[in-house]
């Protein structure tokens, strides 16, 4: 199926695939792999790669996760600045069209990304867009305010959009989406992600990368699955069960 073609009702059957799945789930890391294998096999004419996203703090993360995020902080000259508070917004589930895109593990750049301070994030153009049209005012990666983070992710309007993933900039003039090389290679388009917020101010975002030009009023049906998903997994978020 083309996710073009998506309709109120093709979400709803999705949940209803998704949940039960999820339900059963031992950690967020398991449901989250399932919601991004469940993206790519229904829209699989379309779907490059989809991806979830959790912000965990620095100290909650497991070694393997821990040494590379240090690394990415240490070759970008903040390793200094990283603490046990900092948020690492982590991957927990992946799938695609390659082999590697399907184990979080195997991620060259992206296990886990630190928002050391707003000066960094705002250095790194997709999360900079990601977080601000999720209604994140990059102020919070300074404050770690839960506050913000859980009124802004009531908005049922927030929504990272890209049309046109080869040619949309940011206000400096940037590409969006660094990797022109992934873009042109797999002929991405359209790339949009949709979230949810947990109580305490972490949030999961759902990140798909389309082969098709979709609108932003289709990527906006996501919203409801985002919303479901949050809802269904905020168990395992209160026990802290985050990695299986």
């Amino acid at each position: 199926m083309r996710i073009g073609e998506t309709s109120p009702s093709t979400v709803a059957e999705l949940w209803a695939k998704l949940e039960p799945q999820v339900e059963q789930a031992k950690s967020l890391e398991e449901a989250a792999q399932t919601l991004a294998t469940l993206v790519h096999a229904c829209f699989q004419e379309s779907v490059v790669l989809s991806r979830v996203f959790l912000t965990v703090p620095f100290f909650g993360l497991p070694p393997t996760d821990e040494q590379f995020v240090r690394k990415v902080a240490e070759s970008a000259g903040v390793g200094s600045d990283l603490k046990r508070a900092t948020p690492i917004l982590s991957l927990l589930g992946t799938q695609g069209q390659e082999p590697d895109w399907n184990e979080r593990h195997k991620s060259k750049g992206h296990l886990g990304i630190p928002l050391i301070s707003s000066t960094f994030v705002d250095s790194v153009p997709m999360i900079s867009r990601l977080l601000k049209d999720l209604g994140i005012p990059l102020s919070w990666v300074d404050s770690y305010d839960s506050e913000i983070v859980e009124k802004a992710m009531l908005d049922s309007s927030s929504l990272f959009f890209l049309e046109n993933a080869a040619s949309a900039t940011d206000y400096k003039g940037r590409k969006i989406i660094a990797a022109q090389d992934f873009v042109s290679t797999y002929g991405v388009k359209t790339v949009f992600g949709t979230g949810a917020a947990y109580a305490g101010g972490q949030f999961v975002v759902l990140i798909v990368f389309c082969g098709d030009v979709c609108s932003r009023a289709v990527a906006a049906r996501f919203l409801a699955l985002s919303t479901l998903f949050a809802s269904k997994t905020k168990r395992l978020v209160g026990m802290a069960r985050i990695f299986s």
